[in-house]
């Protein structure tokens, strides 16, 4: 497993140049947490607006933008129940003092 992933940061308010590519160190999740590898996120109007620095719930900059995920659970802390490592899951994550709190769902079977 590496020790960093990828992610685009805001690192102060303003146009796309404010947008950067950055290496964030990877975290274990903690007693009752999850870490969820993603393969797909969505940016809205939310982000947007935070971007332009008139978003009142937005966490101090720099941070990763993106509440919406879809990906793979690929570790678990101690006591997390009704997921496995592998599970596909989506979610809506806000931020806290460790970056993202995680409200994930199993996804059970995909549309095609």
């Amino acid at each position: 497993m590496p020790a960093t992933y990828r992610a685009v940061m805001l690192l102060s308010r303003g146009g796309l140049d404010r947008l950067q590519e950055v290496s964030v160190p990877l975290v274990e999740p903690g007693p009752g947490e999850l870490r969820v590898r993603v393969i797909a996120s969505g940016a809205g109007s939310t982000d947007l607006t935070m971007r332009k620095g008139r978003y009142p719930f937005a966490p101090p900059y720099p941070f990763v933008p993106g509440y919406e995920v879809l990906g793979v659970v690929d570790a678990l802390g101690a006591g997390v129940t009704g997921f496995a490592r592998g599970a596909r899951s989506w979610g809506c994550v806000h931020h806290s003092d460790r970056g993202v709190r995680d409200q994930l769902r199993r996804v059970d079977r995909v549309a095609t």
